[in-house]
């Protein structure tokens, strides 16, 4: 009787020490986010790049950030995947059609544990028809039920190459191909007598090129939809006004700073461009700022807005031009403000590769 006794007892305390281990457990995994990254290529696709394959992977069981359990039976508050397994997921149904941000490997379940089924490249379309509480997303896969991760999806169309929206240009228009975009335009090159086009608002007043000016829209509305507002200061501006500002600029350093006409119009012509050699002129160039900030030359690259384009404006075919580094190039001071409309195909290889647009051109003299 007395090692009956002592064996329940030794049961109880067994029993008890399981429950306060699996009390610790699940305490640690909600202690903190812990949630499955997609296994994507480490370096971005630019339009002239192919994935072949899915990048190589590592996987870690503590990602998926839930405990499953053999013993939980499905309800109407989980999700099960194609072999009727218990994943524990709240299952919210949607109907959308979203486009992948990067490359994207699509995989039988919700975690990076699962076998890939195929990849999503920058750009491709994906009807998702359900968003799972893990940040997952349940999509139709060619027919297949299979499941991406949803921090690479987003509602707003990618543009690519292959989607590209060129001008309806006739002879006479100057852009007639994508190429036509990376024209140079600075103290040396300056527009043609003839340069003429026809432009498009962006924002209130302001105007591009209308090709320019149909990605900038896409780029607002982007930013928007992430919670940032993005205000213009300046876009499209004729020549005439180009020369208005110039000379203004000139005599105000005359008047205010007491500098002789030759000092004046060299401290201009760091800061402003000539008349004709503005990329504002060109109706290719836009300067943005924060949306209740209307100081642009102070602490902008501090700023999400900032950070925003940094992230995102070559996807809709823009560049910072005048980096810090480049001003013996370029002949401006560093503007984190200014951005150059290049085009879709070119803008993500020029920011890569860290030159300006005179070095990418190989016209630096």
């Amino acid at each position: 009787m007395k090692r009956l006794v002592a064996a329940t007892v030794a049961v109880m305390l067994l029993i008890s020490l399981v429950g306060c281990s699996n009390e610790a457990n699940d305490e640690i995994l909600s202690s903190g986010d812990i949630t499955a990254d997609p296994i994507v290529a480490e370096e971005p696709v630019t339009s002239e790049e192919e994935v072949t394959s899915a990048p190589e992977e590592t996987e870690i069981a503590e990602d998926t950030g839930s405990v499953e359990s053999d013993e939980e039976e499905p309800t109407d508050e989980t999700t099960s995947d194609a072999n009727g397994d218990a994943l524990g997921y709240e299952l919210t149904e949607v109907e959308l059609t979203m486009y992948a941000t990067d490359p994207l490997n699509v995989r039988e379940g919700p975690d990076a544990e699962y076998e890939a089924l195929g990849q999503l490249m920058v750009g491709d379309a994906v009807t998702v028809t359900g968003e799972l509480s893990n940040g997952w997303y349940r999509i139709d896969y060619d027919g297949t039920v299979a499941y991406v991760y949803g921090e690479y999806l987003r509602e707003e169309e990618v543009i690519t190459e292959d989607n590209y929206t060129d001008v309806e240009s006739d002879d006479e228009y100057y852009f007639q191909s994508e190429e036509d975009y990376l024209i140079l335009v600075n103290k040396t090159h300056l527009l043609p007598d003839d340069y003429k086009i026809e432009t498009d608002y962006v924002q209130g007043s302001y105007e591009m090129e209308k090709t320019a000016a149909y990605y900038c829209k896409l780029m607002i509305e982007a930013a928007a939809a992430d919670g940032i507002n993005l205000k213009v200061l300046s876009a499209y501006r004729t020549v005439a006004y180009q020369q208005k500002l110039f000379d203004r600029n000139v005599q105000s350093r005359m008047d205010d700073d007491g500098m002789t006409y030759e000092e004046a119009y060299a401290d201009t012509a760091i800061n402003i461009a000539p008349p004709g050699g503005s990329e504002h002129n060109a109706g290719l160039a836009v300067d943005i700022i924060t949306e209740n900030d209307w100081d642009t030359y102070t602490g902008f690259e501090d700023t999400e807005e900032f950070a925003w384009l940094q992230e995102h404006a070559a996807e809709y075919g823009f560049i910072m031009r005048y980096a810090s580094d480049k001003v013996d190039i370029t002949g401006f001071i560093y503007e984190p403000w200014h951005y150059r409309f290049v085009g879709v195909k070119y803008a993500a290889d020029i920011q890569a590769s860290g030159l300006c647009l005179e070095e990418y051109l190989g016209v630096t003299e």
